[in-house]
């Protein structure tokens, strides 16, 4: 059985999301999801076993990117019915999946799932775009059963000025100027999840963070290789930094001595009772 979903009238507030650096025709987004979910999947998974999952959970990923975690939710819920949304669903249609696992092209904003059907609701990288995410998250929580999970999960950018390499923390804030002019993005999001949640009725709040350092040479730096090579053609067309700019902070990450921190993913998990 699928859940249904209600679209709610109006023009989507994410068309911009939709068409902007994170859209999914995007040039090399694909592969950016790919490497975010190799890099956040296992810190995300050991979050949701810490849950009472059961067979029979049914349960909503919401910007699902390439469904992953939908996959996994899939696995661990047999008998139950996972959904996995996104704005723009191609990397899910392409997906082998089983009979309970579902597709559906929603944007959160406008679409309601019905009240008290779901165990749990889950959302990475996804709310910190959103204009007002305070009335996201109460409608998220509307669709949880009583004793249902809401995991949230979104990046904070920590101070890039105080980074000790300035064409390495000039092209963090580039970035960040960049993320918020074209999508919204508000850096300060993450902070507030918590408080968000509490308001919006959820009890024992349980909030963890994951540092992404780079310069290891590992799969945080080919994420952030991905990243910024995404961004390239906007940051100069936009005049946030030139060409050379670009390349003198990217070449940091070819240095052996080279070692910084570019954000942390910030995670908070409630239930309601």
């Amino acid at each position: 059985m699928r859940l249904p979903a209600r679209a709610h009238g109006g023009e989507a507030v994410n068309d911009s999301y939709a068409k902007g650096l994170l859209g999914h025709s995007t040039a090399g987004e694909y592969e950016r999801l790919l490497l975010l979910e190799r890099l956040c999947d296992p810190g995300t998974i050991r979050i949701l076993e810490r849950l009472p999952i059961t067979p029979s959970w049914a349960c909503v990923d919401v910007g699902a990117g390439t469904g992953s975690l939908a996959r996994w939710l899939a696995e661990r819920c047999p008998e139950g019915q996972i959904t996995a949304t996104d704005l723009d669903t191609r990397f899910l249609e392409s997906m082998p999946r089983p009979e309970n696992l579902a597709v559906s092209q929603q944007d959160v904003t406008t679409t309601d799932f019905p009240a008290n059907s779901l165990d749990l609701v889950h959302a990475r990288a996804v709310l910190t775009h959103l204009p007002h995410p305070e009335g996201v998250v109460r409608q998220m929580a509307s669709w949880l059963k009583p004793g249902g999970f809401l995991v949230i999960e979104d990046p904070s950018y920590l101070p890039a000025q105080a980074s000790p390499y300035p064409d390495f923390a000039a092209l963090l804030v580039a970035c960040e100027r960049l993320l918020e002019r074209t999508h919204g993005t508000d850096n300060s999001w993450a902070r507030r999840i918590p408080r968000v949640m509490a308001d919006a009725g959820l009890t024992n709040l349980k909030m963890s963070a994951d540092l992404s350092v780079c310069g290891r040479d590992d799969l945080e730096d080919a994420y952030w290789r991905q990243c910024f090579s995404q961004a390239f053609p906007a940051l100069v067309a936009s005049g946030l930094m030139t060409e050379q700019q670009i390349n003198r902070a990217m070449e940091h990450l070819d240095r052996p001595e080279f070692t910084d921190v570019a954000w942390m993913m910030v995670s908070c998990w409630g239930q309601l009772q």
